[in-house]
């Protein structure tokens, strides 16, 4: 909140200035003086004004060369305040702006004087590190991956290294594959083209004789709304939605159990963004906003109270990261928390929920990755978190493997021995030391004490993996792994990564399981 020079009595003082000019003087001093004696010091000035709607990122999470530009101009431009002439509409579009301050994220007047901004600057930079050097002995840390057999898959009805969503339907034992340029098909049935979208294709779900597709708009950060969600059936495609900021996973479910199917829908959006719900009204199919905050990417069901009805477990991945939850109070009435809450830069990309002890109470796997935002670097603190359920739904992370670039995982008792396996993909590996560590495979091997073995693969080099889904698709009994590539140009300096995609031309990979041969 801006307060003015003498907070909550300035109207006060500025009264007996007018009336009383001595003794107005002397209550100006006063309260200046008073002032003084409690200003706050740098950090605390630092948490309110950077932590005001989000944990405030440690400043010796990020080098002070990424803190200067673009980190904090582009706080100070969310504070109203201009510094070093940054202006964060400067590279976008008319029609980008205009949704851009529709979402208020920069507003017109400062909410801080450059007093104040120069103390929070020098609190930042002089506690940030020169460089955070990456870890290259992590390359050494994997065995060769066994568990598994490798084997490249190409669809000629897609696009190569575009792959956006991969959802295996278990009744058709089918896998449904869509990509960038709006095109998806089916395997192993069919290899042919099924149909063509404007966009992105990103969510897929069959229900019955209906399956509901939903499309993003823009792949890459916009606060345009030009999602889409559809329903395709023997009487064609029906448009369920339109004007949805960038949705990213939808899902159709009796949520109230009346019979009637709700959708649900993560609109990651950009600076703004909702988790939103359609249902069935007496006017029509209406939307409402549930959780409005950006970012939002995967949710979860689960009667987490146990009081008889469905609640949701959604994952924010933008600014106030972290897991909420809405608790079902009543026939789509829902009361809000947050379970677990975690700093920004720490890129929150996907979670299950999994009973990792056994203890009959759900547990969450996390991983933290995403590294295509302001700040790119190898980050230490990214990797994949295990987060223990007391028993009454407050969760303390337990377990912490670091994977530069985690941003996805798949929990599965893939070995058959009766614990948890996690399948993690990195977007954002350590290309200079370990590419390699696109795919980890980590085997529980003693559950209560966090033990794992790590494994990876020379192919997984060969694709830059964005999604990945599970499934028996040979029918063997155990759990296989279809990995999607979806190729974007990596940082500089490390071009001789995409050369190899190219060449490679892995647009799919299927991993085998080998429990059941």
């Amino acid at each position: 909140m801006h307060r003015r020079p003498f907070g909550p009595f300035s109207s006060i003082a500025r009264f007996v200035v007018r009336k009383l000019p001595q003794a107005g003087l002397l209550l100006s001093l006063f309260f200046f003086s008073q002032c003084e004696l409690t200003t706050a010091s740098p950090e605390q000035q630092y948490q309110k004004y950077c932590g005001n709607c989000h944990l405030a990122p440690a400043p010796k999470h990020i080098p002070q060369h990424i803190w200067a530009d673009p980190l904090l101009p582009e706080m100070a431009a969310r504070l109203g305040y201009k510094y070093n002439d940054y202006n964060p509409l400067a590279r976008n579009s008319m029609e980008e702006n205009l949704y851009i301050r529709l979402s208020q994220t920069y507003p017109e007047q400062p909410l801080i004087d450059s007093s104040t901004w120069r103390q929070i600057y020098d609190y930042v930079m002089q506690r940030a590190p020169e460089q955070i050097p990456s870890d290259s002995t992590r390359q050494q840390r994997h065995k060769a991956l066994t568990q598994f057999t490798a084997q490249s898959l190409d669809l000629l009805a897609l696009n190569a290294g575009q792959i956006t969503t991969i959802h295996f339907t278990p009744d058709a034992q089918q896998f449904i594959i869509g990509d960038a340029t709006g095109a998806y098909a089916q395997w192993p049935d069919t290899l042919s083209q099924s149909a063509r979208f404007n966009s992105p294709v990103i969510s897929y779900q069959r229900q019955g004789e209906d399956l509901y597709v939903t499309e993003i708009g823009y792949m890459h950060p916009s606060d345009k709304p030009r999602g889409s969600l559809y329903r395709i059936n023997d009487s064609g495609k029906e448009i369920l939605a339109q004007e949805l900021h960038r949705p990213v996973f939808t899902e159709v479910v009796d949520l109230d159990q009346n019979g009637t199917d709700e959708i649900l829908i993560c609109e990651f959006g950009n600076l703004r963004g909702t988790f939103s719900m359609l249902h069935e009204t007496e006017r029509g199919l209406e939307k409402r906003d549930l959780l409005p905050v950006a970012g939002t990417i995967k949710f979860e069901l689960t009667d987490l109270d146990r009081d008889g009805r469905q609640d949701i477990l959604v994952l924010a991945s933008q600014g106030n990261e972290g897991i909420f939850v809405c608790y079902q109070t009543a026939p789509l009435q829902f009361r809000v928390e947050q379970l677990i809450q975690l700093p920004p830069e720490y890129g929150s990309s996907w979670f299950e929920l999994i009973d990792y002890n056994g203890d009959e109470h759900l547990d969450i796997v996390l991983v933290n990755g995403d590294n295509a935002d302001l700040s790119h670097f190898p980050k230490p603190y990214h990797g994949l978190r295990l987060f223990l359920n007391d028993g009454q739904n407050q969760f303390t992370e337990s377990w912490f493997y670091p994977i530069y670039g985690a941003t996805r995982v798949l929990a599965d008792d893939y070995d058959g021995d009766g614990d948890m396996d996690f399948a993690v993909l990195a977007f954002f590996p350590d290309y200079e030391h370990s590419t390699v560590e696109s795919f980890i495979y980590l085997e529980n091997q003693l559950a209560s004490q966090f033990e794992f073995a790590s494994y990876t693969f020379p192919a997984a080099r060969d694709g830059r993996w964005l999604v990945m889904e599970k499934g028996d698709f040979d029918q063997d009994q155990d759990v296989d792994l279809l990995l999607g590539s979806f190729i974007l140009p990596p940082e500089s300096g490390h071009r001789s990564s995409l050369e190899h995609w190219i060449n490679s031309a892995a647009e799919l990979m299927i991993l085998e399981n080998t429990l059941n041969k």
